[in-house]
């Protein structure tokens, strides 16, 4: 698997997949980011046509009163 901090964003690498097969399924990560900003720039910089990044927020859910 990967490591990540207590909340971080992580930057996943989304494959082709097969008919039926779920998106988490064909998913790698790829770099673990301490902002939402640092992760948008990876995605930005590593993202080409037939390659889709996907980051996901990676911590304890929060806030409400």
């Amino acid at each position: 698997m990967y490591s990540t901090q207590d909340d971080s964003f992580v930057v996943f690498v989304r494959g082709a997949r097969d008919l039926g097969q779920a998106p988490e399924d064909v998913e790698r990560p790829l770099v673990s980011c301490s902002t939402y900003e640092e992760a948008r720039w990876v995605r930005q910089e590593y993202q080409a046509p037939g390659r889709e990044c996907i980051i996901r927020y990676v911590g304890p859910a929060g806030g409400g009163d």
